[in-house]
């Protein structure tokens, strides 16, 4: 299909989201795979979009035009809840650039020494947006 532009928005979040906190936290591993490291690697930030929806159909609805991406962010930290805020919220801040709205701020929990965030980015994007292309 040459009108893919759609799946590629995932990759092109990530790199960005990648490269901008890793500056910040170059020991983050960030990953868009669903797999656990045996022995886990800390701290973790998982990024991963769920199935985008088509919005913004045109009369002759032959091509994809726009759609309502949500992409779901989670952090794992081992050391504080306090090192976990930080990384998820420089998370938000990263997605907030890209006009990502926040369906629901993230908040840090703890359990056996392991400290996690998640929250869920949406926004549309039209298949001339910047961050389509």
């Amino acid at each position: 299909m040459a009108d893919d532009w759609f799946s590629k928005i995932q990759g092109k979040v990530f790199n960005q989201v990648q490269y901008m906190l890793k500056k910040t936290y170059p020991s983050l591993i960030c990953t868009t795979k669903n797999e656990s490291e045996t022995p886990a690697i800390f701290p973790t930030l998982y990024l991963h979009e769920l199935q985008p929806l088509e919005v913004g159909q045109d009369l002759t609805n032959d091509s994809v035009n726009a759609i309502r991406c949500t992409i779901e962010v989670q952090v794992w930290t081992n050391t504080t809840e306090a090192d976990c805020r930080k990384i998820v919220t420089s998370a938000v801040n990263e997605m907030k650039r890209f006009k990502f709205n926040i369906s629901a701020l993230p908040i840090v929990q703890t359990n056996d020494k392991i400290s996690w965030a998640v929250f869920r980015a949406t926004r549309i994007i039209g298949n001339s947006d910047d961050i389509a292309k």
